[in-house]
């Protein structure tokens, strides 16, 4: 049985002073001042770089990072993290051209490389997650910033913390990634 933890360190290549993260936290200021390097010991987590689980979001499986560019982190701030639970292996949602489940509609069951190539567009303005969770990337092939969507509704991207309705790619998060 694999033990459900991630264990952060402030310096690359896992030196400096660590932590030991076991489940949620809503504030990890006070157990190290930044993050350069981590290891996922077991479970899927989601690193937020402001305390509360706001700000830029990223995906960890279980793996070695022994920078934060492995993560495709933009920098070493991580003030947050939260283990992610009920994840189905199966992903069925409906994408929205315009707000509010408006326009043209699209239904994605797999992950998506290029939502461009696909349906030939590159904004989504609101979505459905039927089944799921998956990430949002902001470009194609799961670059850019990433935004992790659990089963609901977001009548605009806005409430899936992006800024602007660009979606370039989306990824199916399963218990085996």
């Amino acid at each position: 049985m694999t033990t459900e933890s991630i264990e952060f360190y402030e310096d690359r290549n896992f030196q400096g002073r660590s932590y030991e993260c076991k489940g949620d936290t809503s504030d990890l200021h006070s157990f190290f001042s930044r993050c350069n390097s981590a290891k996922v010991k077991g479970g899927l987590w989601v690193l937020y770089e402001r305390p509360n689980y706001m700000g830029y979001q990223y995906i960890l499986v279980p793996g070695e990072y022994p920078d934060y560019h492995h993560w495709i982190g933009f920098n070493d701030c991580i003030r947050s993290c939260r283990l992610l639970r009920h994840v189905t292996g199966h992903l069925k949602l409906k994408l929205f051209e315009r707000p509010n489940f408006g326009g043209q509609t699209w239904e994605v069951s797999e992950s998506t490389p290029s939502i461009e190539e696909r349906f030939l567009c590159r904004e989504i303005h609101s979505c459905k997650v039927q089944e799921g969770p998956c990430v949002f990337f902001e470009h194609a092939n799961y670059r850019g910033r990433q935004y992790l969507l659990e089963k609901g509704e977001y009548r605009r991207h806005t409430e899936w913390g992006a800024m602007h309705a660009t979606v370039g790619s989306i990824r199916q998060i399963t218990t085996d990634c």
